[in-house]
């Protein structure tokens, strides 16, 4: 039993190391996990679940999710040193990939775009790692099918459906699960049912809660003010092939956040003479619906995937304090007049691909069609609805030339048209390609280099800055955003001008070694965005930067594993500029600089059904900062854990995040726009011990 568990494990972490470095080592790990099947027949019941798609960067599968007890974005990517997620607070985490926010990047919860920017005080993306199967990063603009608005590149997160819960020999079952976290006192419940309806399709029904009693302690011991969690997430799904080559999947999902929390969440109590952050009851919602259909006849040429969907996702506050004109910072009054208010982005979408396979070549194209309409739940202005459609086309195609190169190349093609709560229009349209070449040096190292261009139109700004509730002289039921259409000027010491259609391109080069024991992947890369947006708070007004977003960097990982033992180190630095400056905590929705990050682990499974392990994070000193602040403070952080399983169906779990009470702000996070030694946003939670519980029925 001992020697046949080992050989499992060493599948599974194959599988592991290949999900950090790339897809063809993925066809290398399966053919070992095949191999091994067919020396062990009890290996026929084991599910290997999240195999990263080809193409991507970064993956993080649902065995690492599980095993150290993730709860939050940061939990989620904390491993890849080239992301970092700022914030503290779980609803206010944002994702900064190379230095870019994800707010420049395509995001994909199971196949629904999350288009929506909110509130730029807050995260976007909102998800309950409970379900999660596999999280896929792909960093830089890249790939012609990665979606519209992947100026950055792509994050696309897949649930998990009955197929992959439900054991072999069983037609229903169910999961009971319970977790413990003692910063914040906080319970997590998890209950999912599941079962076949027939041979192939099947049903999943799941609810989660996070229940927090505190709010979360920093590593200094200090409580953090409304941070305390109360968060709910329900997800239906009926999955399966419903005939022979026809799949069909039909998903809802609703994920909820409440609480009193600061106006602004990111930041803490601050004084601001137009918009006080005081605290207000606030509330997260995201709701998706989304059908999928497959249909792959016995024929190399059809394999078509047809995305349909619809999302909504918005916040509302209750008490926010706005000036009242002209006694700026001394009168403060709320408009709305105690009422529930806020806004959101309602999306509806369909995409359609076909890929075909011509013997080693292969090549997706499709087409993919998105109304976005950006609204407020309630007004003073009498604020109109925002409208952007967004229609493409695309192909990508994988060519093997020979044994020793083979060529990635692809072409896209984006309309938008959008109409702003004025009823200006702004039509932009484009082709962005896309090309990589790859050669096999040997057996077991490849070289890569790419360029690619990605292509986004002018769509809605984030919704809380569509109105500024606060009459003014000339403006006495206030004012709503305005889009800039002039002469070049200034706003907020930078350069701007005409609110254009955002444009990128990225240069990457680098390589991919596997070994027997060892693999490595690294790349340096070069990244540029034209036409940026930044709104002008003092004038109502959108303009886009003149200058360039550009993001030089490198990433490096190593991993090395033995039967028994696992050890990976990765190390990435990014320095993101705008113009000549680099990107600081003003420019949200664009991104910012965070130092040179080291990430390290290792994982022991002394017996068949223990598993330990350990990683860190270490973040150096940035002195990469704009002129007048303090350079951000380098951290360290260490986590552990182990998992038991007792029985094939019972699993006990113990993890301890920031082992040592780190005090600590990720450098993600709002730090300020002046010289000061305290940064304004939220210090990062100390010591948290997790226990958590589950059985299969």
């Amino acid at each position: 039993m001992f020697e046949k568990t080992k050989v499992i494990k060493k599948s599974v972490v194959t599988l592991l190391v290949a999900s950090a470095l790339g897809s063809s080592y993925i066809a290398q790990a399966e053919q070992v996990v095949s191999q091994t099947r067919d020396e062990t027949a009890t290996l026929e019941t084991i599910k290997v679940l999240g195999a990263p798609e080809k193409g991507f960067n970064v993956a993080m599968t649902d065995d690492m999710i599980e095993k150290t007890q993730a709860s939050s974005l940061q939990d989620l990517f904390r491993h890849e040193p080239s992301i970092t997620v700022g914030g503290g607070l779980p609803v206010a985490q944002k994702v900064y990939v190379r230095g870019l926010e994800d707010t420049l990047l395509n995001v994909t919860i199971d196949g629904a775009t999350q288009a929506g920017y909110i509130y730029h005080h807050q995260g976007r993306i909102n998800v309950e790692p409970e379900l999660i199967k596999e999280v896929i990063v792909k960093a830089g603009a890249g790939n012609a099918t990665d979606g519209a608005g992947a100026l950055g590149g792509a994050i696309h997160i897949k649930l998990k459906d009955a197929k992959d819960l439900v054991r072999d020999d069983q037609r229903v079952g169910a999961l009971v699960k319970t977790a413990y976290h003692s910063n914040n006192d906080m319970w997590k419940k998890h209950v999912s049912a599941y079962g076949m309806l027939t041979e192939d399709f099947g049903v999943l029904a799941s609810f989660t809660a996070n229940d927090a009693g505190d709010n979360y302690q920093d590593g200094n011991g200090d409580e953090v003010d409304y941070s305390k969690i109360d968060q709910q997430n329900v997800r239906i799904k009926l999955s399966g092939d419903i005939a022979e080559g026809h799949y069909l999947s039909l998903s809802y999902e609703e994920f909820d956040d409440d609480g009193t929390r600061y106006a602004r969440p990111n930041m803490g109590a601050l004084f601001h003479p137009v918009y006080q952050n005081t605290p207000v009851p606030q509330k997260t919602r995201r709701e998706s619906w989304v059908a999928n259909y497959g249909f792959n006849p016995d024929s190399s040429l059809i394999d078509l995937d047809t995305t349909v969907y619809y999302n909504d996702s918005y916040l509302t506050k209750q008490g926010d304090q706005w000036v009242v004109f002209p006694n700026f910072g001394t009168v403060f009054t709320d408009y709305y007049n105690g009422e529930s208010h806020g806004g959101g982005v309602e999306s509806v979408g369909i995409d359609i691909r076909n890929t075909s396979k011509f013997g080693a070549h292969e090549i997706i194209y499709g087409t993919e069609y998105r109304e976005d309409e950006a609204y407020f739940t309630k007004s003073v202005t009498g604020i109109n609805d925002e409208e952007t459609e967004v229609f493409a086309v695309y192909a990508q195609a994988d060519v093997e030339i020979n044994d020793w190169f083979s060529v990635s190349a692809g072409l896209r093609y984006d309309d938008y048209d959008y109409q702003d709560n004025n009823g200006f229009e702004i039509d932009d349209s484009q082709f962005s390609p896309n090309a990589t070449l790859n050669f096999n040096v040997t057996e077991n190292l490849t070289l890569h280099g790419g360029y690619a261009q990605a292509f986004k139109g002018v769509s809605s700004p984030e919704t809380f800055f569509l109105e500024f509730p606060f009459p003014i002289p000339g403006s006495p039921n206030g004012r709503t955003l305005q889009s800039y259409n002039g002469a070049d000027t200034t706003a907020g010491g930078f350069g701007v001008g005409e609110l254009k259609a955002e444009e990128s391109d990225n240069i990457e080069v680098g390589f991919k070694y596997e070994g027997d024991n060892f693999a490595a992947s690294g790349e340096i890369f070069r990244q540029r965005v034209d036409n940026t947006q930044v709104v002008d708070a003092g004038s109502a007004t959108r303009y886009s930067y003149l200058d360039t977003v550009e993001s030089t960097g490198y990433a490096l990982r190593v991993a090395y594993f033995w039967d028994e033992i696992t050890a990976n180190l990765g190390v990435s630095e990014t320095k993101p500029e705008l113009g000549n400056a680099p990107l600081g905590s003003g420019e949200m929705g664009v991104g910012t600089a965070y130092g040179r990050t080291w990430t390290t682990g290792l994982e022991y499974s002394p017996v068949f059904n223990i598993t330990m392990g350990w990683n860190a994070r270490f973040v150096e000193e940035l002195d990469f900062v704009q002129d007048g602040q303090d350079d951000k403070a380098g951290y360290g952080v260490h986590d552990v854990y182990v998992q038991w399983t007792p029985t094939d169906r019972m699993k006990v779990g113990l993890a301890v995040s920031n082992l040592f009470d780190k005090y600590y702000y990720d450098q993600g996070t709002f730090y300020s726009q002046s010289n000061t030694s305290d940064p304004i946003g939220l210090a990062e939670p100390g010591r948290d011990v997790r226990v958590s519980f589950s059985y299969e029925f």
